[in-house]
């Protein structure tokens, strides 16, 4: 079976990769407060961890990416897949934090090596269509989020955390399916000339746009990070048990599924840019909403701001891959993953804030840089709206 010949089959078969990673890295956040308790950890250190998982699993993403657009992308991402898989799994038996943070660092570099390199690989696949394409491996990511706190909760709270590592599977599917692909295809894969980016290219007026994308990404990564990472803190502020922490968490994922298929239709259909804006202005209110509200009112306004907030999920990342058109997993990278791992900093401030007053507080105040974020879209220079040339060269 020739897959480079049938793109969407390729597509899905990357996307179901995603959806493995991120279903590895979206087992621990739920699990944070039963962690905390374990070794003893303060509020502020407990943050750390999933800033150490936010750090080392993004911010590395560019390079990733740099070294995925002069090499086989699809065996860098099997890889990636594979040492996510196989760290993850083990978390629940790891005896001290510090062992913990070192087996998270190692199955972020795993993610970190991964999101990249498929990013670039599925929207080369159907050219013109790169919103939807983008669309449908975005899905992936949250269906594996929406997937792993319900099933890690629920392993943990029946069987102990020891019991994790039979979530091991996933990773050796996708991995195993990822090689078969990179034999098929290793020659569709390499590039025609090696990537040439230096730091006078990315000073030149043509690229500001492109930093204007990654400083909006920076925005948006801080809000969804900070949502996932300290859903669990907040349910137990409001005395949740950890199963209804996994279904909300879980809930909220598949409510950011439906908003990015959803925005990777309009965007191949509206001007990207001002969904991307529409959704940062108004899925605000629903963040603040839910903050500073209880019962069946707030969880909705949970629900509905993953929706809104994520149908400009695709088109941040379209748009920056349209100013690099020949280095997309390089652009990726930036806006997908260096982002993250910068916003993934300032985790830390947002517990001590946290501690400070109330986590519902915390959550309310990172909300509000959506606004800012929205006005940063509206001053994007031109960048092409349809299609998939980008507007700078390849030097």
């Amino acid at each position: 079976m020739q897959l480079t010949r049938r793109p969407m089959l390729r597509v899905c078969l990357i996307t179901y990769a995603h959806t493995t990673v991120d279903f590895y890295m979206t087992l621990f956040p739920p699990l944070l407060a039963l962690f905390k308790e374990k070794f003893g950890l303060t509020l502020v250190e407990a943050s750390l961890l999933p800033m150490v998982v936010s750090l080392f699993g993004n911010i590395p993403q560019p390079f990733m990416g740099y070294i995925g657009d002069r090499s086989n992308r699809v065996r860098l991402a099997a890889l990636g897949v594979l040492a996510c898989g196989l760290c993850v799994s083990v978390i629940g038996m790891l005896p001290t934090a510090a062992v913990l943070a070192g087996f998270l660092i190692l199955a972020s570099l795993g993610s970190s090596l991964f999101h990249p390199t498929a990013g670039g690989l599925v929207t080369t696949s159907l050219p013109g269509r790169s919103n939807f394409t983008m669309a449908v491996f975005l899905t992936g990511g949250p269906l594996g989020m929406a997937i792993a706190p319900v099933t890690g909760t629920q392993i943990v709270s029946r069987y102990g955390m020891e019991s994790l590592w039979i979530v091991i599977f996933p990773c050796l599917v996708a991995a195993a399916v990822l090689f078969r692909m990179s034999g098929i295809g290793a020659r569709a894969e390499s590039t025609k000339a090696p990537v040439r980016i230096n730091y006078a290219f990315l000073r030149t007026a043509a690229m500001r746009p492109l930093w204007i994308l990654y400083a909006i990404a920076v925005f948006r990564s801080l809000v969804h990070a900070a949502c996932v990472s300290f859903v669990s803190i907040l349910g137990h502020e409001r005395m949740w048990d950890i199963s209804r922490i996994g279904w909300v968490l879980s809930a909220y994922l598949i409510a950011a599924t439906l908003g990015r298929l959803a925005g990777g239709y309009l965007g191949d259909r509206v001007a990207p840019r001002r969904l991307l804006g529409w959704s940062c202005a108004f899925s605000t209110v629903f963040y603040v909403v839910f903050c500073f509200t209880s019962g069946p009112v707030s969880l909705v306004c949970f629900l509905f701001a993953g929706f809104i907030f994520d149908l400009g999920a695709t088109t941040n990342i379209v748009l920056a891959q349209r100013i690099l058109p020949q280095h997309a997993s390089t652009a990726t990278g930036l806006v997908m993953g260096f982002a993250w791992g910068i916003s993934g900093l300032m985790l830390p401030g947002i517990g001590l804030l946290a501690e400070i007053t109330s986590m519902a507080f915390a959550l309310a105040c990172v909300s509000l840089i959506l606004l800012p974020s929205a006005a940063l879209v509206a001053a994007l220079p031109g960048i092409p709206d349809r299609g998939d040339a980008g507007a700078v060269p390849d030097r």
